[in-house]
């Protein structure tokens, strides 16, 4: 309950002041990478911690270019030379200055930590800075997830039977994507209806904009449990059960940002769709 108030807390102001959601981000980046580190050090590995904190605060780029342009070209190619020279630099920088065999994997550790925190960040950053209406398709992509998430819960609790990945997530069943799926394309059908008058282009009709919607719902869906499943997997690799503690009852930051950090993007590309 107190993570969903300090979400709202920052989420809803950022309406009226976009800016407010960027300290959300850095919040985000900061914790979020201290977690990744530990969590790879678990293995054995040694990421270069200071590339790794630099490469999430890259995800304020975005902030920065905002103070001289409104150009969304801009951010997105100033976001995306940056991370990708960093992530080739990391590489680098670990093989030649860091002694032992474990080197490149070191520079690859580096590089993954950076990239994987920073890029939806900046991707939030983008949405809600640069985007008309972006405000609300952040508010689809952090939430979204958690739709998904409930009615693939209840569905997979009523009827669920065939094991998807057992592997990873003993508990999710195939009925469950599927319930979690249709349900999140169906809260976003009612989403963009409520709301069309500030989402929809000038081109479209509304029967357009909801099969959109519900196209738009079951990938995101999709994509937000594979969120999931890939941090499940990252744990299981690492010999851990959360990427940290820092919320009682539910692990790390990372632990409830997992799916979103794969649905800020497609919400991104969503919201530049309608720009």
């Amino acid at each position: 309950m107190l993570f969903t108030l300090v979400m709202l807390g920052f989420v809803v102001p950022s309406y009226f002041i976009p800016h407010l959601a960027s300290i959300l981000w850095a919040l985000v980046a900061v914790i979020g990478t201290r977690e990744m580190i530990l969590c790879v050090q678990n293995k054995g590995l040694r990421p270069g911690q200071y590339l790794s904190y630099f490469g999430a605060c890259l995800s304020l780029l975005p902030l920065f270019v905002k103070l001289y342009s409104n150009s969304t070209l801009l951010a997105i190619s100033t976001y995306s030379l940056s991370i990708l020279t960093l992530s080739m630099m990391s590489v680098i920088l670990m093989v030649i200055f860091q002694s032992g065999e474990r080197a490149f994997a070191d520079g690859i550790a580096t590089s993954g930590i950076a990239l994987y925190i920073s890029f939806p960040l900046a991707c939030a950053n983008i949405t809600i800075l640069f985007i008309p209406h972006g405000w609300y398709f952040v508010v689809i992509g952090l939430f979204a997830p958690w739709v998904s998430d409930v009615f693939a819960y209840f569905t997979g609790s009523l009827i669920g039977k065939h094991k998807i990945i057992p592997h990873i997530s003993p508990k999710k069943t195939l009925e469950g994507c599927i319930g979690g799926a249709i349900g999140c394309a169906a809260v976003l059908v009612l989403f963009f209806w409520l709301f069309m008058d500030n989402i929809l282009a000038s081109s479209m009709s509304t029967p357009e904009l909801l099969v959109i919607a519900a196209v738009s719902g079951i990938v995101i869906s999709a994509v937000s449990q594979l969120g999931d499943w890939l941090a499940s997997a990252i744990k299981r690799w690492a010999g851990i059960k959360d990427f940290g503690k820092i919320l009682p009852g539910h692990g790390g930051l990372i632990d409830r940002f997992d799916s979103a950090f794969l649905t800020l993007p497609i919400t991104l590309a969503l919201a530049l769709f309608f720009a």
